[in-house]
């Protein structure tokens, strides 16, 4: 069965590595969607349903390709969790994993370990966040600790 993944990503080097592992642990058997803003993960999460989402915490407000840097809007610390209350402001539900280069992000105001972020955005999004994973540039963990996340999601 193809699993319909949307991946989040807006840094081409980690897109790469995150596609490279998708397609490995699914062998063949994906329709990957690649959003790289804000804004762009709004209109996927509105115009149709994915199995799963892969997100980035740190994303720009609008997509920078052929726009202007001005353009692209501001980078969003926490541009994922705008995605995450949009699904929930649209009654959607999903199991998403994430992907930060950050061991903490911030939620409602509050500090929070990457480790127990999972729980608290779960709950706070009404949405089934599998887990997350501490990105590190072109580690082998990344690959690891994504395919311990996407059995679990199965």
């Amino acid at each position: 069965m193809i699993k319909k993944i949307l991946l989040v990503e807006d840094e081409v080097h980690k897109l790469e590595e995150l596609t490279a592992c998708l397609e490995d642990f699914y062998k063949g058997q994906v329709a990957l969607t690649h959003v790289d803003s804000v804004h762009e993960a709004f209109w996927a999460v509105s115009t149709d349903v994915y199995d799963l989402i892969i997100l980035d915490m740190a994303l720009p407000t609008f997509s920078p390709e052929g726009s202007a840097a001005l353009e692209r809007g501001h980078d969003q610390a926490l541009g994922g969790v705008e995605v995450l209350r949009a699904l929930k402001q649209q009654n959607l539900r999903s199991k998403v994993v994430i992907i930060t280069q950050y061991p903490d992000i911030t939620i409602g105001g509050k500090r929070v370990k990457l480790s127990e972020a999972s729980g608290v955005l779960s709950r706070r999004y009404d949405q089934d966040v599998v887990g997350s994973v501490l990105y590190k540039y072109k580690s082998p963990s990344n690959s690891t600790k994504l395919t311990a996340l996407l059995k679990k999601a199965a």
